[in-house]
C-alpha cells in the first residue's frame, strides 16, 4: 500500500528534532522519507521512493541533489538528540571505534569515488565506494557517528600529491579530531591493524588520547629478548613464537567466548615513534570464524592490564554490527546516484533512519503500543512499518477523495467494498 496522509507520532516527533535544518517545503520533503525508507525494498531507489509517497521524482530528486541543506548540521542535530538522553547517550565506559566500509557498485563504474579497490565488505579487491566511519561502541549499544567519503588517488590530478586528495588515514584523524572536539566521551579510541600506522600512534599520543590496536604479523617490535637478554627488533610472528616456546608459564588466562584464552604481557616500541607502548599477545582466536591463531594488540595505556584490554578492544566490533544494520535493514548501500554530495545525502538519510530505530528501541516508545516482542533492528522496523500501514488504512477510510484515486484502476465494486470495510 502507498502511503496517504500517515501520522504516526513516534515518527514525526523524531523529524521534528531537524526542522530548523531545513526549509518549511524541504522539510515536508524530509519528513515523509522515514516512512518510505521503513518500507521494504527488494532494491531501494528514488524511482520506488517516489511511488511511495505523495512527491513526485523530480522533487525527491531535487531535494537529494540541489536543495540547500547542510550534512554536517543534520549529523549534528542526530547527535545532540541522542545526546540528550540517558537511555542513547555517551559515556566513558565505551570505546571510539574506526573502520571503512565497502559499498559494491560493479555495474556503476562512472560513480564517483568508485574504483578497483579493497573493499572491506568483501575482503577483497572490487568495484566500490569506500567510506571511513566513526562508531561510539560499549557493553549495552554502538552508535555510528559520522564518515568520510573516501575518493582513490587516481581520481585526483596529481595522485596521492594532490593537495586535495585525502587518504583514508587523514579521515580517520579528522573523525577522531571531531569527536574529542564535539565533546564525546570514550575511552579508548580502537582500530584494526590497517589504521595503527607510527603517523597515526603520534597523532593519538599528542592528542593525550588512549588507543588499542592489533598489529600485522609482519610488524617489527623492539623488545628484551627473554633469552639473549638484550634489545632486540623481532617480527610479531616471530614474537609469538617466542613466547610459545620460552614464556609459556609466564602467560595469563582470560575468559573469551567462552573459553579460556593465554596472553603473555611485554611492553615493546615501534619503528618510527618515542611513544612507549605495551603489548598483549593473545594465542587463541577470537571466533570459531577467526582465520588466525594468534593476535597481538598494542595500546599506549601502560597501565591497562590484560583483561581489560582484550575487553575494550572487543567493544571494536560494535562498528561491524552498525555495517551490517545499515546495509541489511536500511539499503545503506543501495543507491543509485553518481555523485558524492548525493551519495552523502542518501548515507546520511540511511543513517537517520537507524537513528530512528535505536531511539524508538531505547526509549521503549513501543511497549505500550505493540504486543509483539521486539529486540532486532528489524524487528523494530516490522513494528513500525505496521504502525505506519495502520494510519495509512485509516487515512484512506477517512478520505474519499484518497479513496476514489487509489481505486481508480479497479473495475470491481465488490472488490473495492471487501477493501474499503
Amino acid at each position: 500500500m502507498s502511503l496517504f496522509n500517515v501520522n504516526v507520532s513516534i515518527i514525526n516527533r523524531f523529524c521534528e528534532n531537524f526542522k530548523e535544518n531545513f526549509s518549511n517545503t524541504q522539510f515536508r520533503a524530509f519528513a515523509m522519507l522515514p516512512y518510505a525508507m521503513l518500507k521494504d525494498y527488494k532494491r531501494l531507489n528514488l524511482s520506488s521512493l517516489s511511488k511511495e509517497l505523495p512527491i513526485n521524482y523530480q522533487a525527491l530528486q531535487y531535494f537529494l541533489a540541489e536543495a540547500k541543506w547542510n550534512y554536517a548540521s543534520v549529523n549534528a542535530a542526530r547527535i545532540n538528540l541522542l545526546r540528550k538522553q540517558r537511555t542513547t547517550g555517551f559515556s566513558k565506559d565505551g570505546v571510539l571505534a574506526i573502520d571503512d566500509t565497502g559499498s559494491l557498485k560493479p555495474y556503476a563504474k562512472k560513480t564517483e569515488g568508485v574504483s578497483y579497490q579493497y573493499c572491506p565488505s568483501v575482503k577483497h579487491e572490487a568495484y566500490c565506494n569506500v567510506a571511513v566511519v566513526s562508531c561510539y561502541a560499549n557493553a549495552a549499544k554502538h552508535i555510528p557517528l559520522n564518515l568520510r567519503f573516501y575518493k582513490p588517488e587516481a581520481e585526483f590530478i596529481c595522485r596521492k600529491n594532490d593537495p586535495d586528495f585525502k587518504s583514508k588515514l587523514d579521515f580517520a584523524k579528522e573523525l577522531i579530531e571531531e569527536t574529542v572536539i564535539t565533546g564525546i566521551p570514550f575511552s579508548h579510541i580502537v582500530f584494526d591493524s590497517w589504521y595503527a600506522s607510527c603517523d597515526m600512534i603520534d597523532f593519538i599520543d599528542d592528542l593525550g588520547k588512549k588507543f588499542i590496536s592489533e598489529v600485522k604479523s609482519d610488524r617489527r617490535l623492539f623488545i628484551e629478548h627473554p633469552v639473549l637478554k638484550n634489545k632486540a627488533w623481532l617480527r610479531a610472528d616471530e614474537l609469538v613464537k617466542l613466547v610459545k616456546k620460552y614464556l609459556w608459564h609466564k602467560t595469563r588466562m582470560i575468559n573469551y567466548n567462552g573459553k579460556l584464552v593465554p596472553v603473555y604481557t611485554l611492553n615493546v616500541k615501534v619503528k618510527d615513534t618515542q611513544v612507549k607502548l605495551k603489548a598483549f599477545c593473545i594465542l587463541g582466536k577470537w571466533s570459531e570464524e577467526d582465520d588466525k591463531d594468534c593476535h597481538i594488540l598494542i595500546t599506549n595505556n601502560l597501565a591497562l592490564d590484560h583483561k581489560k584490554a582484550c575487553a575494550l578492544y572487543r567493544l571494536r566490533w560494535g562498528i561491524e554490527q552498525a555495517f551490517q544494520e545499515l546495509k541489511d535493514s536500511f539499503y545503506f548501500d543501495h543507491y543509485q546516484v553518481r555523485h558524492k554530495e548525493k551519495i552523502m545525502r542518501y548515507w546520511m538519510l540511511s543513517l537517520l533512519v537507524w537513528t530512528l530505530i535505536f531511539w524508538v528501541k531505547q526509549n521503549a516508545y513501543l511497549h505500550k503500543i505493540i504486543s509483539v516482542k521486539t529486540s532486532s533492528c528489524n524487528e523494530y522496523k516490522r513494528s513500525l512499518l505496521m504502525l505506519i500501514e495502520f494510519s495509512s488504512y485509516a487515512a484512506l477510510r477517512k478520505n474519499d477523495l484518497l479513496c476514489t484515486d487509489h481505486f481508480a484502476s479497479i473495475k470491481s465494486q465488490r472488490f473495492k467494498n471487501a477493501c474499503y470495510n
